[in-house]
């Protein structure tokens, strides 16, 4: 018996259940499958849906990133990053806590105009959107960056840093670098937009080499109490 279209959707599901009962195993999977495939699969698929949602936020949840570096001059093996990530971590994140630590290389080279523009338009991206909090750069990059609007002033950051441990106060004061800063009202002031940490104590304990890089803060970034604590952690 074919199902009348306009039915109403008792009468319908009783024909359909009478035909379901009249066929034989085989034949009802296959009745089923052929007529209700479109519905079967949207099911499954609202199913793998909702258990990777409810694994992404309930079971198994992403880490929340608690800082993010750019390490984006001079050169670092990746057995330096990774020992870099970890002193942060213990520095940044309680045991109990499901948060992590970035420490992402993306070195521009002049060798590689293509790769480096691809580098430069993510970067611009990530500091867009506030994803970026601090960058490790030369004073080129400084520079650049400084120009561009992707760094801010660090005196009321060192400030913070006298009041609470004046000795590292003054080991920090000791590697700051001046750049040309221009406010939002149009004016220009020389302002410490770079400190150097290529040969701070902790630079130096994790064995990098004495090269010139720079810690500098990304305008967008709204994690002051971390990026402190991260400044604090290479020269305490």
């Amino acid at each position: 018996m074919e199902t009348p279209i306009g039915a109403p959707f008792k009468v319908k599901l009783r024909i359909e259940i009478a035909k379901l009962k009249e066929m034989t195993l085989k034949g009802k999977l296959e009745y089923i499958w052929d007529y209700y495939k479109p519905f079967i699969i949207a099911l499954i698929a609202i199913l793998a849906l909702t258990a990777i949602l409810l694994n992404t936020w309930l079971i198994n949840p992403a880490p929340k990133t608690v800082l993010f570096v750019s390490w984006s001059s001079g050169f670092a093996t990746q057995e330096q990053i990774d020992d870099l990530t970890h002193v942060l971590e213990k520095r940044l994140i309680e045991e109990s806590e499901n948060e992590n630590v970035i420490v992402s290389q993306a070195i521009i080279n002049d060798d590689d105009p293509a790769a480096s523009m691809m580098i430069h338009q993510r970067t611009v991206a990530m500091v867009a959107a506030g994803a970026i909090d601090v960058f490790i750069l030369d004073s080129a990059l400084i520079e650049v960056y400084n120009t561009g609007g992707f760094i801010r002033p660090l005196e009321s950051l060192l400030a913070e840093i006298k009041s609470i441990n004046p000795a590292v106060y003054d080991k920090i004061v000791e590697n700051v670098t001046y750049s040309l800063y221009e406010a939002e009202d149009g004016s220009t002031s020389e302002r410490i937009t770079g400190i150097g940490v290529g040969k701070s104590p902790l630079f130096t304990k994790l064995g990098f080499f004495e090269q010139e890089l720079y810690f500098s803060v990304v305008i967008t970034s709204s994690n002051s109490a971390n990026i402190l604590q991260t400044l604090l952690a290479f020269f305490d």
